[in-house]
This record gives C-alpha cells, sequence and structure tokens, in this order.
C-alpha cells in the first residue's frame, strides 16, 4: 500500500473531529509561543528544563539513559525514578529543533494526543464510530477540567510540569483497548497490547498501576488469564532496562510525606456536577450493552476506592500501618474518576443522539449544517475575543477560517447524512462547552511558553548565571522564596547546572523523591531562607537558623550560599563565615563564599554502624518509617535514624554507618555511639575529582574511614577501598586499603538484567512483526493470482 492510497483509506469524519478537537487544545495552549525558541518555565515544568538535557549532553554520549549525575541534592540517580520516554523524544526533536521549541512540542503531546486515544478506546468497547466521536470530545472536557493543577492529566497539571502524566494517561487507554481486541478479538494485537504497556510505563507508573488494576477484570474473560499474564510480561521485559531497577531500588526513594486528601469536594468538584447525573446513567447502559466497558470502569471507580484508605487502614490495621505516611498519594489517582465522568457522560450524549437520528429523516437540507457552522464561528470568535491571552487579531483569523469553511460548503451537495451532522454538532457543542469553562490555562500556558527569557526581570536572572558561572565550580544553596517566582517560577534556581553547563551545583532539584539526601536539603534551606516553603511535613524545621545552618552546610561540601531576600543578606553578613563575593547588576541577589570545605574528609572519630534493613516495596508504598530488627522488633529506619543524628549539630563528626567492618561498634540508637577518636594525618586527603560517573582522590590515611560527601547509592563501586557504605545523613563512607581511591558508577544486577529483559521483549517484538510482515507478501502474489 502506498502513501496515498493509506491517506486516502483514512475516514473523512472522524479524521476531521478529531483533529478539530486536538487543535482547540492546541490553540488554547498558545501555538505562536510554542514554536518560539525560548526556555520553557512555570511550576515544576520550569526545572523539568535540565532532565532532558543531561540526557543528552550527558547519559546519551556514555551509552547511558539511566545515570547519575551530581548538579542537584549532592547527587541522585538521574532517570531511575522518573520516566525516560518524554525526555528520549525531546532530545531526538532536539536534533531538528531548538532544545526550547522540542521541549515545549513534546509537553503537549500527550494533551493532544487524548481525544484520538480516547476514540480509538471506544471503537474497541465496540460503539459506533458517531458516538465514538462524540466520546472523543469528553478529550477536551478532561483536558479544560480546572479544579486541580497537579494530579495529572490536564491542561493545568501538565502546566504545572506533569506532561510525562499526560503522555502515559492518552497510552494507557490505547494501552486497554489493545488488551480488549487481543483478548476478545485476535491474538495479533497481544504485541500491541505488550508494546504501549511499555510505552504506559516508561511515561508514568502511577497510570500504569491504575490500568493493571483495570486488566484484571479482563483476567476472568475466555482466553484472558493466559493472554493477559503474557501480555504483562512482554510489557514488563520491553520496559525493563527502566522498570526492573526502578522496583529494585525503590526502597532508596525519599518520602515527600504527601498528607492525603480527605474532603470529598475533591471529589466532586463544581465542575462534575452536571456531568453525574449523566455519566452514571450512560455507565449502566454501556455495561449492559457490552462487558468490555467493565476495565474502564474499574479504572473510574479505583480512585474512589482508594480515597479513604490512607485515613481509614492505619486505624484498622495499627500494627502494620500505624506509622505510614502513604507515598501513593490519593490525589494522584483523581484523574481517572475525572475522566471517567467526562467519557461516560459524552457516550451518554451520543447514544442520545443516535437514538435521535434514528427518528430523523436519513438526510437534511445543507442549510442545517451552515446555520450550525455559523453559530460554532461565532461562538469561537466570541471565546477568542473573551480571552486576553490572544493577540487582538486572532478574533480576524477565526472569522475568516469560518467564511472560508461556509463557502467551501456551498460546493457540496445540497443535503447532508443527518447522523453526521447530528455527531458532529455534538462534539462540537462538547468541545465548545468545554473551550467555554477556560478560565485561567490559557494565561498559565503563555507564562510557561513565553519562556524565562520573556519575564520582565530576565536581566536580575540572568545576571546571577553569569556570576556564578563565573566562580570555581562548587556547590551552591540558595534562598527559597516565593517571590522567585518573577522569574517564571519559585524553582527557577534550579536551573543553575543548566545555566553554568553543569560547573555549579544547585543543592536543590526538582526529582525529590530520587535523592535520600532530599529530606536533609530541606531541613537545610529552611535554615537558610528567611521565608522557606518547607514542603516535608514532619521534620524539625529550625527557620532562618543560618548559624545552624553552616554546620550542616559543611555536612555537604557546599562552597556558596545565594541570597534572594534583603533579611538573609544582612544576616549572612552579621555571621562569621559568610563572605560576600558578588551582588550581580542588576537584581537582589547575593553571592557568598562559605567556609572552606571539602567533598573527602578522613573521619576524625570511628563510625558506628546501624545495621537495619532497607524499607521494602510494600513500606516504600505506605511510606513507613520503621522497619524490622534481625530479632522482630520494630526499629527506625536508617533514614529515621538519621534525621536524628541531624539534628545533633555538634556531633556532626560522630557518623553512623550502615554496614562496616566487624570492628565498628554495633548500635541500635544514636545514643549507643561510642566515642573512638582516630588519629589522621593533616591535610591527609587531596587531588579530589567527583566527575558524574567516577570519583577519585588520593589519601595519607589509608585504613581510617573517609566521608564522600555525595548520596548514597548501591551502584557505587570502590577500587583502593572497602564499601562504600550508606553513611549519616545520606552519604558514603568508605575504608581505604590503599593511597589512591576510586569510586564510579556501574550496573548491577538490576541494570543488566533489565537491559537483558528489554533486548528480549524488544528482539520478539521485531520478530514476530517481521514474521507478521512476511506471511503478508508470501500470501499476497497468491491472493492476486486467484483473483
Amino acid at each position: 500500500m502506498t502513501i496515498r492510497e493509506a491517506v486516502r483509506r483514512i475516514p473523512t469524519l472522524p479524521a476531521i473531529i478529531l483533529v478539530a478537537t486536538s487543535l482547540v487544545i492546541f490553540v488554547v495552549m498558545n501555538p505562536a509561543l510554542i514554536f518560539s525558541a525560548t526556555t520553557p518555565t512555570g511550576g515544576d515544568t520550569g526545572a523539568h528544563v535540565f532532565g532532558p538535557a543531561y540526557l543528552r549532553d550527558t547519559l546519551l554520549p556514555e551509552g547511558r539513559i539511566l545515570g547519575w549525575s551530581n548538579d542537584w541534592f549532592a547527587g541522585f540517580p538521574a532517570f531511575y525514578f522518573y520516566f525516560p520516554l518524554p525526555s528520549l523524544v525531546i532530545v531526538a526533536l532536539d536534533v531538528f529543533l531548538p532544545y526550547g521549541v522540542a521541549f515545549k512540542i513534546v509537553t503537549i503531546l500527550g494533551l493532544l494526543a487524548m481525544a484520538p486515544a480516547i476514540y480509538f478506546h471506544a471503537r474497541t468497547l465496540r460503539f459506533g464510530r458517531n458516538i465514538a466521536l462524540i466520546t472523543a470530545g469528553s478529550g477536551a472536557v478532561f483536558a479544560f477540567y480546572e479544579s486541580y493543577s497537579i494530579y495529572g492529566g490536564n491542561v493545568a497539571s501538565t502546566l504545572a510540569g506533569e506532561f510525562s502524566y499526560s503522555w502515559s494517561f492518552a497510552l494507557s487507554l490505547v494501552y486497554l483497548g489493545f488488551l480488549i481486541k487481543a483478548v476478545r478479538d485476535d491474538r495479533k494485537y497481544t504485541k500491541w497490547a505488550a508494546l504501549t504497556l511499555a510505552l504506559t510505563a516508561l511515561c508514568h507508573v502511577l497510570t500504569t498501576l491504575v490500568v493493571i488494576f483495570a486488566s484484571l477484570f479482563v483476567l476472568i474473560w475466555k482466553k484472558g488469564l493466559a493472554r493477559t499474564l503474557l501480555i504483562w510480561f512482554w510489557g514488563f521485559a520491553i520496559a525493563a532496562f527502566w522498570a526492573l531497577p526502578l522496583v529494585a531500588r525503590i526502597g532508596l526513594t525519599s518520602d515527600m510525606a504527601w498528607n492525603p486528601l480527605s474532603r470529598w469536594e475533591e471529589v466532586f468538584p463544581v465542575e462534575v456536577w452536571l456531568l453525574v447525573p449523566v455519566a452514571i446513567p450512560a455507565a449502566v447502559w454501556a455495561v449492559r450493552k457490552t462487558t468490555r466497558v467493565v476495565p474502564l470502569l474499574a479504572a473510574t471507580l479505583l480512585p474512589i476506592i482508594y480515597y479513604p484508605m490512607p485515613h481509614v487502614l492505619p486505624d484498622l490495621l495499627p500494627g502494620l500501618l500505624g506509622d505510614a505516611r502513604w507515598k501513593l498519594y490519593n490525589g494522584r489517582l483523581l484523574p481517572y474518576w475525572y475522566f471517567g465522568l467526562a467519557f461516560f457522560a459524552a457516550l451518554g450524549v451520543g447514544a442520545a443522539v443516535m437514538w435521535l437520528s434514528r427518528r430523523l429523516p436519513s438526510r437534511i437540507h445543507a442549510h442545517w449544517p451552515r446555520a450550525v457552522m455559523v453559530v460554532g464561528f461565532a461562538v469561537a470568535t466570541g471565546l477568542v475575543l473573551d480571552s486576553t491571552e490572544f493577540p487582538d487579531w486572532a478574533w480576524v483569523v477565526v472569522v475568516g477560517a469560518g467564511l472560508v469553511a461556509l463557502a467551501t460548503s456551498f460546493l457540496f451537495r445540497t443535503s447532508v447524512n443527518t447522523r453526521n451532522f447530528l455527531t458532529t454538532t455534538a462534539a462540537a457543542v462538547v468541545v465548545l462547552g468545554a473551550t467555554a469553562g477556560v478560565t485561567f490555562v490559557d494565561g498559565w500556558s503563555k507564562w510557561n511558553y513565553e519562556g524565562y527569557e520573556a519575564k520582565a526581570p530576565w536581566p536580575e536572572y540572568e545576571a546571577l548565571m553569569l556570576a556564578l558561572d563565573s566562580l570555581p565550580d562548587g556547590r551552591v544553596q540558595w534562598e527559597s522564596n516565593s517571590g522567585l517566582n518573577q522569574y517564571g517560577t519559585p524553582m527557577s534556581p534550579m536551573l543553575i547546572p543548566y545555566w553554568t553547563e553543569g560547573s555549579q551545583q544547585s543543592m536543590e532539584g526538582l526529582y525529590f523523591e530520587s535523592s535520600l539526601t532530599t529530606p536533609f536539603h530541606f531541613i537545610n534551606h529552611s535554615e537558610m531562607s528567611y521565608q522557606p516553603s518547607n514542603p516535608i511535613p514532619g521534620l524539625r524545621y529550625h527557620t532562618f537558623d543560618m548559624e545552624r545552618g553552616l554546620s550542616h552546610m559543611d555536612v555537604y561540601g557546599v562552597e556558596y550560599y545565594v541570597s534572594f531576600t534583603e533579611e538573609a543578606a544582612e544576616k549572612a553578613r552579621g555571621i562569621e563565615g559568610f563572605t560576600e563575593i558578588a551582588s550581580p547588576d542588576p537584581g537582589p541577589f547575593h553571592v557568598f563564599r562559605l567556609p572552606d570545605t571539602d567533598l573527602v574528609v578522613a573521619a576524625t572519630h570511628e563510625p558506628a554502624v546501624y545495621e537495619v534493613p532497607e524499607r521494602g516495596i510494600l513500606a516504600s508504598i505506605i511510606g513507613s518509617g520503621s522497619v524490622t530488627g534481625s530479632e522482630g522488633q520494630t526499629l527506625p529506619s536508617f533514614n529515621e535514624m538519621a534525621l536524628d543524628w541531624y539534628e545533633d549539630v555538634d556531633n556532626m563528626d560522630r557518623w553512623v554507618v550502615a554496614d562496616g567492618p566487624e570492628a565498628w561498634s554495633r548500635i541500635e540508637s544514636i545514643e549507643e555511639r561510642p566515642d573512638v577518636q582516630l588519629s589522621v594525618p593533616v591535610d591527609a586527603v587531596s587531588n579530589i575529582r567527583v566527575e558524574d560517573h567516577r570519583i577519585s582522590f588520593s589519601t595519607e590515611a589509608v585504613g581510617v574511614p573517609h566521608l564522600v560527601k555525595v548520596s548514597y547509592f548501591p551502584n557505587w563501586t570502590a577500587t583502593g577501598a572497602d564499601g562504600p557504605w550508606r553513611a549519616t545523613p545520606s552519604l558514603m563512607v568508605v575504608l581505604p586499603t590503599d593511597e589512591e581511591v576510586t569510586l564510579e558508577f556501574q550496573d548491577t544486577w538490576a541494570e543488566s538484567g533489565g537491559k537483558i529483559l528489554t533486548l528480549g521483549g524488544v528482539g520478539s517484538l521485531i520478530i514476530v512483526g517481521g514474521l507478521i510482515f512476511w506471511r503478508r507478501r508470501v500470501s499476497s502474489p497468491g491472493e492476486a493470482s486467484s483473483s
């Protein structure tokens, strides 16, 4: 089949309605700014800019997708706990497009794919083309929800930085569709179900959990058990290069301790009130019509089932869940509930339209669609005029397009198909009705996509980055303050490594859960800020206690401090140890050098070993702060113990480690630490080099423990030393056996096993696809001869 033949086989009406629905979402997102070569900002998006650039500049040239970065949190595992597929697409597009444009395009692709994904899913449920097209309009309804802005799936969440969730959400609908077709229609769809499940997982793990739950209901169908398990295994194998390390290392993530939602207003925001009375009977009708709807209905109801659990289960099971903080935040599942209401409501509208079409003549005069066209473009013109985010001339474009469409309609028949007319009208009403509810996301998209460079105080921000770039390499602690939003996002200083091309590292970064250092950093950021955000509940903050903060700066080897408020700058000037070295002009920023510090130091006291197991998968999911000791006793996890250790700023030189030689004392609480002093030569450590995947140093203190001020992760392997072992607060300790010590970040069984599984999964996908293609090629000549 040629490309021209393939294009000619695309159904006209679905193509028009689906493209138009996605186009409406695209227009609201300010397309002119999307194609401007600025650096996107706004919410988390302004910090996400770092990730794909690091993948492009460091990881991929070394043949890695997963790796290590020292640019945030004193080091973190890059892309181990965040989703690589959208970033890989950004890097691919960056080959042809400016980086900012490539990044912006990828942030909106999940939203633009929503309507086609919904249409595909509705068709796999065996609903007719017209009903499916009207149902696809629910993609706009879902996208334009404005009652939430972080849970995922809608425009607001995407602008806040959850664009990977939008990708995964659309893919999850396609996966469920292929799963249903593989079980109910033909096993040839098995490979596509496996592939889309892998792609769903590579974009977001929460959506994957939801659709795996929804898939459980397919297991009881005829042939459902075998084919679903095959699809799960195959899909996991394709994604295993990322998924296996994620599962193996999940216990090493940090817990942001989100407080679970409890108000039922979150479940039933005002904007769904009109949908519920339509969605419920439509869902009942759909289930009675076909059991294919059950998986999607399960995905819709799961958030409601889970919603009260973080509050109810700890009371019911205090022994198991009493101290749980529930890392699986119940708000993050709610998008499937909101989407389900929109989907089933639109499905109900589609069913009603088809019922009406069967009671009307099969064709109507073309004056009717022309009248609807005029009304539709009039509404669109009004929406454009009502928005302050469109250029003054935008309404002229809409009116012009309407006139061209109206004139074109006179070239065709004087009558039109009634069913198609009603379908188009209903879809337009659903989409334009959703658009009419837009109040702020168009303005937010303008804020994001005009970029850092378009902000009025950009010269101040640029001056700070130039000043930092001129300094010797080092880690930077910056003052947290909501006023930083004027530069694009309160997270704008997170891009210090991006703008300085890695010469300076920011102690705060975006991938909060990826580093063991995160909770300790937020204690530091509270101490070093006049009005900090203090985002993690339950931590013992000492707000604006900069003297205390200096001790913690040394623990993490921080070289520089950047103040934003005048209060912080004045306080720093009055404390010994802060030396002001730059005041970038223009701007409110002041840069201070902190007391000399080294990234590797020899111990002055013998470490104590707090030997407890790492948290398991269940404990990580529920956020448990305790573990079970060797004799069955309940003990604080290493992280909880380290938080207690971090409070004692007078004894920061008495380290506690997770393992070590038998000669080191074993303890079950920090009060049991022995006070064994060690003799260490002056300036024993030299030639310290900290690179992305390699750390090296020379030492005269062989046999003495050394603290490496880089976040712990089990992939670090030492040469010339025993260890490394996890050390308080979140760093590494090695015991040199040679004067030259090297640590390298290497693959473990998880990475190697994941790569092997991925090669097998992708290889089998290619082989199966090749066999199918070959069989078609072989059978085609015979069919032609026969005919």
